[in-house]
């Protein structure tokens, strides 16, 4: 008779922590419902202000309204048709201003070096590639070449 007493005793207490876990889930399946459709208010919030902001981003990028702005705040209007101007009439571009250049010329290293012995290698092979100038010359070059590569445009 114990046993029947010791097993009725365990179904009871095994029938009270299922009814305990089925609340625990059920409970938490309502939190979890609720969490969702907040989230989905959210959503549909955030989606109808996106939309306020795209409506309100195409009646502020009008093209009308912008020019009518730029006229109003800048004093700018229209291009009229015969405002048209050949390329060949706008002014060239100014020479760029090298600083590096100008600080290593103020340096004075354009002075020719002296000539090498003929039995130096490193010499014949800069008189055969005939870099044997001074770099005044070849700076001269390299901007003749510039002007007539700005032409070529």
């Amino acid at each position: 008779m114990n046993i029947v007493r010791f097993l009725n005793i365990v179904a009871v207490a095994a029938l009270i922590a299922a009814a305990v876990f089925v609340y625990r889930i059920k409970y938490e399946a309502t939190w979890r419902g609720e969490e969702v459709a907040k989230l989905e208010r959210a959503i549909a919030r955030e989606r109808s202000q996106i939309t306020t902001l795209k409506a309100e981003w195409a009646s502020l990028d009008r093209p009308d309204r912008i020019q009518r702005l730029a006229q109003k705040n800048l004093g700018l209007m229209p291009p009229d048709p015969h405002q048209r101007v050949s390329v060949a009439s706008l002014p060239m571009r100014p020479a760029r201003v090298d600083a590096i250049a100008n600080t290593i010329a103020s340096l004075k290293l354009d002075d020719p070096i002296a000539v090498a012995p003929k039995d130096d290698p490193i010499a014949r092979t800069i008189e055969a590639l005939g870099l044997a100038g001074s770099s005044a010359d070849r700076r001269e070059a390299r901007a003749a070449a510039a002007v007539a590569k700005r032409g070529v445009r």
